[in-house]
């Protein structure tokens, strides 16, 4: 009987006897349902896998010929691994054919065993990196771990915080009650909610030569999706001088379409004046919400891309290229974005993480040498309240801040010590507050140095180092560290060339009329990250921002003032009173008339120095 002919089955003859001469239409039912079944059955097998070949019917070897149908079968089906209708393996290939599915069997296996094992390692860092409570203990000390001195100032502490809560609330609290009593009921509501954002990740890709050649990197720089929309690439007159034309080209070349805005100097270009100009400029040339803007430069041009970027049709992509030591190592490695207001440093500005920063540690050889310890004032302060093992690295080092090994050491190392707590803490209220350390007293420092006609004009990693110094002050004073802690950040300052004194041309008095328009003072009072030693901050349950008084921190400001007439080479720019247009000179002749607090405007015949 030929292959594939419907014979009836001995069962369904018998029904059929049954139905002859018989009236009932449902006789021929098995039958009929029989064979269509069969019917259906091959047709679906041929629609999907085709007709059979010869050679199959011509098989007489079992375990080749089923073997044969599985890796046809899952040929036709589109399956990753078949046969493409070849004769199946005569016997002489047996012995191989069995050998290599041994051998895919058992690489298979090694392969799950590899995922199993990446699961769970992924799975233990994953508890070991995102269980929050035992991270935070491990930053906190705790009182078995204090002395009795400090034992006290946390009580204090943990009193002042608990009444300014209270104080903070009182005077709503009161009123509230007073028109509760007055008011003929309470007014119900109904609530709904929603949850916007999910955690974003951001790439920090260390890359040699980057800067010049960045057709040539091994990694992707710019999302395929923006392949085809308008980039931005954000960058200063200096750099532009160095890396512009190169770094353009490089993007032109895998065929983006790039514009470039140059922007001036330093803290020039980040006011709000500047910020409404090049947003204006951007949207005129035209973007899609695909768009990236990408800095290349120092801090104040990550700074104001990076705000420009978050508003710009309410955030569009975003890639930092820092190109100096402070921009590696603190601005740049953020998602802050600002701008400054005329009261004071980054008041105006977002949360917006970019999709990645790429830095790139040659560039770094190109930098003046003044820039250097401006970075420096950064890398101190991490290794003064945060990690033991970077204080090592700078104690121990005694070369050149040139040094292209070293300055990669202490990039890669304080990008780590920025990631372990922006990761726990985006918001800096916690445990991410060691990023502000220094920076209370150093930004109203920094800023009044800015104004106007001083010849003191302060970077801010220099503002940062003198800042670091008060706060171990105020901590001494406090009794939450001994007195070894300012001799100890005085000494590691002086070693990487950072000022450890206040310019003699501000004052007392101008400084802490400034403190309210810092992020960290509230309407109760200033409130300070401060050691508890060297390498570690100070907590009152795992609080690490606390309250000082005014009185403590005027003290501790005027101890670390300058004597007239001490000359600092402020490393700073801003407008004409860029360090570049300032000469020794200038700066010995003013020195011999100084007027402490006193500053010097426009007008001026002699300006008072630091």
């Amino acid at each position: 009987m030929a292959v594939g002919s419907l014979a009836p089955e001995p069962e369904f003859s018998a029904y059929t006897e049954m139905g002859k001469g018989s009236h009932d239409p449902y006789a021929d039912e098995p039958r009929r349902m029989a064979a269509q079944t069969l019917v259906m059955k091959r047709s679906a097998s041929r629609e999907m896998l085709g007709e059979a070949l010869a050679c199959a019917a011509k098989c007489t070897d079992v375990a080749s010929l089923d073997a044969y149908r599985l890796d046809y079968a899952s040929y036709r089906l589109g399956a990753m691994r078949g046969a493409k209708g070849e004769q199946p393996c005569p016997q002489s290939d047996k012995a191989a054919f069995i050998q290599r599915e041994y051998e895919l069997t058992e690489a298979l296996k090694r392969k799950t065993e590899e995922l199993h094992a990446a699961h769970r390692q992924v799975e233990e860092l994953t508890r070991s990196t995102r269980d929050l409570d035992a991270v935070r203990a491990s930053f906190a000390t705790s009182d078995a771990a204090l002395d009795r001195v400090q034992l006290d100032a946390r009580h204090r502490l943990r009193t002042g915080l608990a009444e300014r809560r209270a104080k903070r609330v009182e005077r709503v609290q009161e009123a509230t009650a007073a028109v509760a009593n007055k008011s003929k009921g309470p007014i119900e509501c109904s609530k709904y909610s929603f949850t916007t954002g999910a955690p974003v990740t951001t790439e920090i890709l260390v890359a040699r030569g980057v800067v010049q050649n960045p057709e040539q990197a091994a990694f992707e720089i710019i999302p395929m999706a923006s392949a085809s929309s308008p980039l931005f690439v954000f960058t200063d007159e200096t750099v532009d001088g160095l890396y512009g034309d190169r770094f353009v080209a490089g993007f032109e070349e895998l065929g983006f379409v790039v514009h470039r805005i140059v922007i001036p100097d330093g803290e020039d270009a980040k006011t709000l004046e500047v910020y409404a100009e090049l947003a204006d400029r951007v949207l005129t040339v035209g973007i899609d919400k695909l768009s990236i803007l990408i800095s290349l430069g120092g801090g104040a041009v990550a700074n104001v891309c990076g705000f420009i970027a978050s508003t710009l049709h309410r955030g569009i992509g975003l890639i930092h290229f820092p190109t100096t030591l402070l921009a590696q190592c603190d601005a740049a490695i953020s998602h802050k974005q600002a701008v400054n207001a005329p009261h004071g440093k980054n008041l105006v500005g977002s949360y917006y993480a970019p999709l990645r920063i790429v830095v790139d540690p040659d560039v770094l050889q190109t930098l003046d040498d003044w820039l250097l310890p401006d970075g420096m004032g950064e890398i101190v302060k991490h290794a003064l309240c945060q990690d033991a093992t970077l204080l090592k690295m700078l104690d121990d080092y005694d070369g050149s801040l040139r040094d292209p090994a070293f300055l990669e050491r202490v990039v890669r190392r304080t990008i780590e010590l920025k990631c372990q707590v922006i990761d726990i803490d985006p918001k800096e209220k916690r445990e991410a507050v060691v990023l502000v350390y220094g920076h209370t007293l150093g930004h109203p420092i920094e800023a009044i140095s800015h104004r106007p006609g001083s010849l003191c004009c302060l970077s801010h990693g220099q503002a940062v180092a003198i800042g670091c110094v008060i706060a171990a002050r105020v901590a001494v004073k406090m009794g939450l560290a001994d007195h070894g802690v300012v001799q100890r950040t005085v000494d590691l300052c002086a070693k990487y060339e950072l000022p450890t004194v206040v310019p003699a041309d501000q004052s007392v008095t101008q400084i802490m009329a400034k403190l309210p328009y810092n992020k960290t003072w509230t309407q109760e009072g200033t409130v300070m990250a401060l050691l508890e030693d060297i390498g570690r901050l100070f907590n009152v349950d795992q609080n690490y921002l606390l309250p000082v008084e005014e009185a403590v921190i005027r003290e501790a400001v005027a101890e670390t003032m300058a004597p007239p007439g001490t000359i600092i080479r402020g490393a700073g720019s801003s407008g004409f009173l860029r360090r570049s247009k300032v000469s020794a000179s200038d700066i010995l002749e003013a020195a011999d008339r100084p007027t402490p607090g006193a500053g010097w405007d426009r007008n001026s015949a002699v300006p008072h120095a630091c």
